[in-house]
C-alpha cells in the first residue's frame, strides 16, 4: 500500500509541476490567442457563407414569387373567359340543344314558412342573417382579378 501512495504523490506532484509550468510559461497565451483567432475566423467565414447561401434562397423565392403571381394572373384570365355568360350560352344552345326561355316561361318559387313567435333580438338575427346570406360575396382572387381587368376610360 506504501508503493501506491508513493506512486500517487509522485503523479500528483508531476500534475502540479506540469501546470505550474503550463501557467508560468510564454508559450501557453500566445497559443491560446492564436486559437481564439483562429475560432474566430471560422466563425466569421462561416457565416459569410451562410448568409450568402440565405441570398441566393431569397433571390429564388423571389423568382417562383414572380412565376406564381404570373400563373394566378393567367389562371384569373382564363376563369374570366371561361365564366362569360356569352361563351356559356353558345355552349349550351349549340353542343346541349338548350333554348333560351322567355318570360312566358318563368316562374318565381315562394316558400311559405311558418311563423313562429320570436323576442327582438332573435328577429334582429334572422335579418341580419337573411341580409348576410344575400349579400354578394368577393374574395382576394376576385378583387384582385377585378383590379388587374379594370379599364381606364379618360
Amino acid at each position: 500500500m506504501k508503493i501506491s501512495v508513493q506512486r500517487y504523490q509522485a503523479t500528483d506532484r508531476l500534475k502540479k509541476s506540469f501546470s505550474r509550468r503550463m501557467v508560468s510559461s510564454r508559450v501557453v497565451l500566445p497559443f491560446l490567442v492564436v486559437i481564439a483567432i483562429i475560432l474566430f475566423a471560422c466563425f466569421h467565414v462561416w457565416q459569410r457563407v451562410h448568409v450568402l447561401n440565405l441570398g441566393k434562397e431569397i433571390s429564388r423565392l423571389e423568382k417562383e414569387k414572380v412565376i406564381l403571381n404570373d400563373l394566378l394572373k393567367k389562371s384569373s384570365s382564363d376563369i374570366m373567359e371561361l365564366t362569360r355568360v356569352s361563351r356559356i350560352e353558345e355552349i349550351a344552345m349549340g353542343e346541349m340543344g338548350m333554348v333560351r326561355g322567355g318570360t312566358d316561361k318563368m316562374f318565381t318559387l315562394e316558400v311559405k314558412r311558418a311563423e313562429v313567435k320570436k323576442d327582438d333580438l332573435d328577429n334582429v338575427v334572422s335579418s341580419l342573417k337573411k341580409l348576410a346570406d344575400n349579400l354578394p360575396v368577393i374574395n382576394e382572387s376576385k378583387a384582385e382579378t377585378a383590379g388587374v381587368f379594370e379599364i381606364d376610360e379618360n
